[in-house]
C-alpha cells in the first residue's frame, strides 16, 4: 500500500488494484465449453471470456478479432491455425502447445502469458504485446520473427 499526501497534509493510503483486477463482474458467468459455444457467443456480440478452458480445441481459421480471454483461461493443445485474432487479449493464459501458425494476432496481448511450446510458423506478429509473458520451446518459422520487446 501506499500513500499519497492530502490536504490537510496528512498522508491517505492509496490501494494499487491487481493486475488481474478487472471491473467486469464474473458472477453467474460460465465460459464457452467448446467452439461452437464461442462462435455463437461471439456472433451474438460477446467479447470477454474469462477462465475458458479450451484445451485440445480446434479452432482452426476462426475469426475472434477483440476477443477478451483475459484472466487465468487455458488453452493447451488448441489449434488456432489460420485464425483471426487481431487485438485479441491473451494477458495472464496460458498457452501451451498451441498452434498459431499462419494466423493473424496483429495487435494480440499476450502479457503475463505463459508461452510454452507454440508454433507461430507464418503468424502475423506485429505489435503483438507480450510484457512479462514466459516463453519455453517456442518454435518460429525460419522468417519469423518474436513480438517486438519495446514495450
Amino acid at each position: 500500500m501506499l500513500a499519497r499526501p492530502a490536504e490537510n497534509g496528512q498522508k491517505q493510503p492509496v490501494v494499487i488494484e491487481s493486475f488481474y483486477m478487472n471491473s467486469r463482474s464474473t458472477e453467474g458467468y460460465t465460459p464457452p465449453e467448446n467452439r461452437a459455444q464461442l462462435e455463437l457467443r461471439y456472433a451474438a456480440g460477446e467479447r470477454y471470456f474469462p477462465n475458458t478452458d479450451l484445451s485440445g480445441e480446434s479452432l482452426v481459421g476462426i475469426k475472434l478479432d477483440g476477443a477478451d480471454f483475459e484472466k487465468h483461461s487455458w488453452f493447451f493443445d488448441a489449434d488456432f491455425s489460420r485464425a483471426s485474432l487481431r487485438g485479441v487479449s491473451f494477458r495472464g493464459c496460458n498457452l501451451k502447445c498451441v498452434n498459431f501458425s499462419a494466423a493473424d494476432l496483429t495487435g494480440a496481448i499476450l502479457e503475463l502469458a505463459a508461452i510454452e511450446s507454440i508454433k507461430t510458423n507464418g503468424a502475423t506478429l506485429s505489435e503483438v504485446k507480450v510484457r512479462g509473458a514466459t516463453f519455453y520451446g517456442c518454435e518460429l518459422g525460419e522468417n519469423d520473427e518474436l513480438p517486438s520487446w519495446n514495450w
